[in-house]
Formats: C-alpha cells, sequence, structure tokens
C-alpha cells in the first residue's frame, strides 16, 4: 500500500509538472484525487492535452516496465515486476474506464469532442483494457500459487478497498480542515508532500521484502 500511494501521487505528479512546463505557472492539486494542473490563464493553450496523458503514460510505463520484467528469464527480478503492475493499479485503470471515467476519457473527449459520448466510453474502455490487462495477465501467470486467481484479484482489488477511506477519504478530510494545506510548490499541498515522504521511506524500509528476489514463479 505505501507503493500505491508513492506511485499513485507520482502520477499526479507527472499531471502537475508537465502543466507547469506548459504553462509556466503551477496548477493545483485540490487532493489526493482530484488535480487541475493547467492554470486558469493556460486553460486555452492548443497544448494542454499533453497534461492530460502525462499521467496515464507514467502509470503505463511503470506497468509495462513490469510485464517485460515478468516476461524476461531473470526471475530474481519478479517481485519488483509484479509490485510496478499491481502497485500501479492496473485494475483500477480498468475499473474507472469501465464506470466511463478516467485521463483517457478527458483526453479522447478532446479530440473527439464531436462524437457521441457512449462511443468515446467504448473507445476509452478498449484502449485501457488493451494497455493495463496485459500486465496483469502477466502477473497471473507467473503466479505459483494454486489459488492465483484469488490472489490477483485481491491485489487487484484490496487496495482500492484501503485507498479510497483512508487517502480519498479520511486524508481529504484532514485536508481539508486546513492541516499542512499551504501549497510551496508546483501546487501540491505539504500534507500531500508529507504523507508521499512517510510512504517512501516505508517503502525503502521493506524495500528487501516487497522486491523479494524469486528463483522460480512468484508463490
Amino acid at each position: 500500500m505505501a507503493f500505491v500511494f508513492v506511485f499513485g501521487q507520482l502520477h499526479e505528479m507527472a499531471h502537475m509538472i508537465t502543466g507547469y512546463l506548459i504553462c509556466g505557472q503551477s496548477g493545483i492539486q485540490l487532493d489526493f484525487n482530484l488535480i487541475r494542473p493547467i492554470c486558469a490563464a493556460c486553460e486555452n493553450s492548443p497544448y494542454t492535452y499533453i497534461s492530460g496523458i502525462a499521467g496515464p503514460l507514467f502509470s503505463y510505463l511503470m506497468m509495462w516496465t513490469g510485464y517485460f520484467i515478468l516476461r524476461s528469464e531473470n526471475t530474481k527480478r519478479y517481485g519488483l515486476g509484479f509490485v510496478l503492475i499491481l502497485g500501479n493499479l492496473a485494475f483500477a485503470r480498468i475499473f474507472t474506464a469501465g464506470m466511463g471515467g478516467g485521463d483517457e476519457r478527458g483526453i479522447l473527449t478532446y479530440f473527439f469532442s464531436n462524437q457521441p459520448l457512449l462511443l468515446i466510453k467504448a473507445i476509452n474502455f478498449l484502449l485501457v483494457f488493451t494497455l493495463a490487462f496485459p500486465p496483469i495477465y502477466m502477473a497471473y501467470k507467473r503466479l505459483a500459487n494454486k489459488h492465483k486467481l484469488l490472489v490477483i484479484s485481491g491485489f487487484c482489488v484490496v487496495p482500492l478497498c484501503i485507498m479510497y477511506p483512508y487517502e480519498f477519504m479520511l486524508l481529504g478530510e484532514v485536508l481539508k480542515s486546513g492541516f499542512l494545506a499551504k501549497r510551496h510548490l508546483l501546487g501540491v499541498a505539504d500534507m500531500i508532500y508529507l504523507h508521499t515522504a512517510i510512504m517512501g521511506m516505508i517503502v525503502v524500509f521493506f524495500r528487501k521484502t516487497l522486491f523479494k528476489a524469486y528463483t522460480n514463479s512468484i508463490t
């Protein structure tokens, strides 16, 4: 979960940094899940869509890095590959697209605003499924556990069940109360940086377990 929180924020930072590079000014990250990477002065820029692409591009890059690690013969890094795929919430991207949302849908709407919304949602789901499902399936194939369907399902769903009430609701309310709510860098609240730093230290502390070397498939 610490890895999920860190890489979830890195996803948001990809949006925010790209928005800053486009505009020269910071957007704003309103909470742990809601961002406006482009400042009001640059909303009409023809390049705003790039900031929308940056977040999912980062996440897919991490997932597919995990995919190719698991596809390789170097089994010692299978733990890292597994974490890169499931820790970047590949299933969450599919689920969100299935519900008609996600960054990808926003990008498609930008380019195909004259097309029916239902068509955009359908294309969005197919696109996201094509990008996110193969890494999940590769992680599933590499599991040696006899209950691997249950295991992979748990790694897909349980992080969402923790993340939404803890990060989006609880920490979101704490942030709304004004605790460390000032934004000194790239429009991101100090509390978000602090939480990400703490989660990052947990990842580093447990790195030998989290990225455990395997001599065979993951058990």
